[in-house]
């Protein structure tokens, strides 16, 4: 089974004065070695580079270093044009309208994800997204 991590719970994994930096950490220990595929988006690379180490402040070489071993173990999805055109539609048709997530949406149910783990309130509101369960990290 293919599950996809949001931008929070990598955040969560990586950085570890988080306030669900433990959690996380169970979830990802207890999950790694069963039968899923672990992914998420390339979109998110940028963000958390600049997080932690503009927000921070751990050293730039260490921050690739962390990155690389962490994308070693997590699959990256790279997102493309059709997930933005797909995230545009979805805009204007469902009731659900943060584009940054619907695209990250939209890349994880091209590449078959059952599943997604956040902690993002307003996307476990939504519970499901075409076929992909939205389930808190606990």
């Amino acid at each position: 089974m293919k599950v996809f991590l949001d931008a929070n719970i990598c955040l969560d994994l990586l950085d570890s004065s988080r306030k669900n930096h433990q959690t996380s950490k169970e979830w990802y220990i207890e999950n790694k070695d069963k039968d899923i595929e672990l992914y998420f988006s390339s979109d998110f690379i940028t963000t958390i580079f600049y997080i932690l180490t503009e927000k921070r402040k751990f050293e730039p070489k260490k921050v690739l270093e962390v990155l690389n071993l962490f994308m070693a173990e997590i699959d990256v999805c790279y997102i493309n044009h059709l997930d933005f055109l797909n995230a545009k539609n979805d805009m204007f048709e469902l009731e659900f309208n943060d584009f940054e997530d619907l695209f990250v949406l939209n890349s994880a149910f091209r590449i078959g994800c059952k599943q997604f783990i956040t902690n993002d309130k307003k996307l476990l509101d939504l519970k499901n997204f075409k076929n992909i369960e939205i389930i808190k990290c606990k």
